[in-house]
């Protein structure tokens, strides 16, 4: 067993006792407006200037300060610890910051912009065993709510709820997702996630993708949504390939499913609302040349300590003395032993504290990490697909290089200064024929039924006239059927132009799939008309993204200066559908496995269990996606042990089921297999086992053997299989569906 705590109390409580009183659960109340409690946050307001990208301590103390007015620092969490970067993907400064306690049995992590906006926020009690949820979905949302309006009550006011999600249950916690709303628009590139506690209504996590100071556009629209749909139709291909899934047959073998869909070619196309200019990206890449950009700077306000902690006050006094950024990318970038390729225009610097293998050990230093690169994309530079990088650590205090490591281009004789001299024999075509032919003597049957999907020439060995010299090709194969592409299967190989001879050689390919035939399936006109129908297809705000690289020929430009960028937000037409699959004989949004896709809200939606007493644990286990699907969940109907098995599996309930198994087909079983399973994977078997100690009141106990009469009395005093109230073990009933509930919810409250 995984996950397993003793529990003597109630192993003690099941032997030489009478009869066994089960374990009664009080329904939480639904009103949980203080759920948060635990994490108070006060009214107060602190402003918070912008001053540079530039970490200095007067900001580190403003930050402190304005982050503990919305967010109360538990007094135990006396350890103190900060991380600074610039490095982030709007460009601005991001502050890290982490409370923690001494024997590391509590944490609160808090992210946030340089204006004291909270992107991040995590909470840790060190006691964190969420397996079995208390609440419902719908009990906690207020929680999430309430708390977005205290910690970022500026934008609480412009989201709008999307959902809600639970990752099974190891996560412990519910995650309720926002996005942001403008003009009565929504704005989905903008969202905020709360994750909160399932067992205690707390909120433990935060998080806020928000992009702040940016013009929003007026909602008037120029463009009708049908005649961005007649845009998109003539931009968008819908093709037809085989997607996966795994199917497990009633012995246990799991064998793939390959399901015909169609797919729009390219994932993302929308339609400008007010220009009709069609867009197939959210990232614009530019070439400027323009004076050196202005640095903003401000010095900070002196202040006093305010309420900082003495670890926090350390942490500020730190800091002086560290050199900047910009000192810190020159003693990289004028360096002029270093090896930088003229392409590194994107630099990003972010300082952190270096301390010793274990905290505490060792002597800290305070470290500029830099990275550089080359940002071009690579349809805008043509045949150059080559990317240089490099990086490099400084001594935060005195400046000095520390490390530093950089990309070299293949095939360049460092110790001769110069390319080798080899002759291409073979060419592109040429060297498939070779691939093919040898292809054709190894694995005939999989050559026949594949399609060559990609060529390219796979490296560089020499310049010409300015121009790349490539050495050799590579050639990738999709496996078809009836002429369909299946990407999951595939052959590769490559030829060397040189020598003619192969160097790479590949494949894979699964002999136990069933394609679905793709006869009588609709065209592709019919399945764009499906895709573009579907309710993600609406009028939306979203962010662009303008990259700008900055020539060198500027004067005393700082070369972090020279790669930039910026956001535009525009009023579009797009599609949000996922899955993005369309059934090509049904027209319908298809899941990951080739079914019809269900809101997953309402996956387990129920009719049948209003009036059953087992109905809250049934709704619980439905919410972290346990139970049956197509709207019945039938509590009175005998459960089978391939059922209980997949129960098992999805509630993360881990065994040795070399040792321990049911029978995995659809045979029911009975109430006392289930009772002496559940006690033999939490670990009690060998209590069970023990002779002479257990006494119940089981008006049936002649119907248990004196070998199971342990496992029965266990199953009782956990609450796992019960007696009924006439005091019937029932050892022989079919154990039910809605018994299993019970009894699944009651292992997950014993693992804790």
């Amino acid at each position: 067993m995984f996950r397993k705590k003793l529990v003597p109390l109630f192993i003690a409580g099941c032997m030489l006792t009478s009869s066994l009183p089960s374990m009664v659960y009080a329904a939480a109340e639904s009103d949980i407006s203080t759920a948060t409690a635990d994490i108070p946050v006060t009214e107060a307001a602190v402003a918070v200037d912008k001053t540079s990208q530039e970490p200095a301590a007067g900001d580190l103390e403003r930050i402190i300060t304005v982050i503990k007015s919305k967010i109360t620092i538990p007094e135990e969490l006396t350890q103190f610890d900060y991380n600074f970067s610039t490095d982030n993907y709007y460009g601005s400064a991001i502050w890290n910051l982490n409370w923690y306690a001494k024997e590391d049995n509590g944490r609160i992590f808090v992210s946030c912009d340089q204006s004291g906006n909270i992107l991040s926020f995590s909470s840790y009690d060190g006691n964190s065993n969420n397996y079995v949820p208390k609440f419902y979905k719908s009990e906690l949302k207020n929680a999430a709510s309430e708390f977005i309006k205290k910690v970022t009550p500026d934008i609480a006011g412009k989201i709008e709820y999307v959902g809600v999600t639970a990752y099974g249950t190891y996560s412990g916690q519910y995650n309720y997702q926002f996005q942001r709303v403008e003009n009565g628009i929504p704005m989905p590139d903008n969202t905020v996630t709360v994750g909160v506690n399932y067992q205690t209504g707390s909120v433990t996590s935060f998080n806020s993708n928000w992009l702040y100071n940016v013009k929003i556009p007026s909602a008037e629209t120029k463009i009708t949504k049908n005649e961005a749909a007649e845009k998109i139709g003539k931009t968008v291909t819908m093709k037809l390939s085989y997607q996966n899934a795994y199917i497990t047959d009633k012995n246990g073998d799991t064998k793939i499913k390959a399901f015909l869909v169609y797919s729009p070619d390219n994932a993302y196309t929308a339609v400008d609302a007010k220009t009709g200019e069609v867009y197939t990206t959210q990232n614009e890449w530019v070439q400027a040349t323009d004076s050196a950009a202005s640095s903003e700077k401000a010095a900070g306000d002196k202040g006093d300590n305010g309420n900082l902690s003495k670890e926090e006050v350390t942490k500020v006094d730190e800091m002086k003395g560290l050199i900047t950024k910009e000192a810190a990318i020159k003693a990289v970038t004028e360096n002029k032993s270093l090896l930088l390729d003229d392409t590194l225009k994107s630099i990003s610097a972010s300082l952190y504290k270096q301390d010793g293998f274990y905290r505490g050990s060792g002597e800290s230093k305070y470290i500029w990490n830099i990275s550089l690169s080359d940002p071009r994309e690579g349809k805008d530079a043509g045949s150059d697909t080559y990317r240089a990088y490099a990086y490099a650590t400084v001594d935060a205090v005195t400046g000095k290089l520390v490390s530093f490591q950089a990309s070299v281009k293949d095939y360049y004789n460092m110790s001769k200064q110069e390319w080798e001299s080899v002759k291409v024999k073979y060419t592109k075509e040429q060297g498939k024929s070779i691939l093919e032919d040898f292809l054709k003597v190894q694995i005939p049957e999989k050559f026949k039924n594949s399609k060559l999907t990609d060529n390219k020439e796979s490296y560089i060995i020499a310049y010409k006239d300015g121009k790349e010299v490539y050495g050799g090709y590579y050639y990738n194969y999709n496996r078809v059927n009836a002429e369909v592409e299946y990407p999951y299967n595939s052959i590769y190989g490559a030829v060397d132009g040189v020598t003619g001879k192969i160097y790479s050689y590949s494949y894979y390919w699964d002999d136990n799939v069933t394609f679905e035939s793709p006869k009588n399936i609709i065209n592709e006109e019919k399945a764009f008309d499906a895709y573009i129908g579907d309710k993600g297809y609406h009028l939306v705000y979203e962010i662009n993204n303008i990259h700008t690289i900055y020539n060198s020929g500027a004067k005393e430009i700082i070369k972090t200066d020279a790669y930039s960028v910026d956001n535009e937000v525009r009023l579009v037409y797009r599609t949000d559908i996922s899955p993005n699959y369309i059934s090509p004989f049904t027209g319908k949004q298809l899941n990951y496995d080739g079914e019809e896709y269900v809101d997953p809200d309402k996956m387990f939606d129920y009719s049948d269990i209003n009036d059953n007493a087992s109905s809250r644990n049934i709704r619980l286990l439905a919410e972290i996606g346990i139970g049956f699907k197509g709207g019945e969940f039938q509590p009175d109907k005998s459960i089978t042990g391939k059922e209980l098995t997949e129960f098992l599996n999805e509630a993360g309930i881990y065994y040795n089921n070399n040792k321990y198994n049911l029978k995995n087909d659809n045979s029911a079983i009975t109430r006392l297999t289930a009772a002496k399973f559940s006690i033999q994977i939490l670990g009690y078997e060998s209590v069970a086992k023990l002779k002479g100690i257990y006494s119940t009141d089981f008006k049936d106990i002649s119907e248990i053997s004196d070998a199971n009469l342990g496992y029965a009395a266990l199953a009782q005093g956990l609450n796992l299989v019960t007696s009924n109230k006439d005091g019937e073990f029932r050892p022989n009933d079919k154990l039910t569906r809605a018994e299993a509930a019970d009894m699944l919810i009651s292992m997950l409250d014993v693992e804790e």
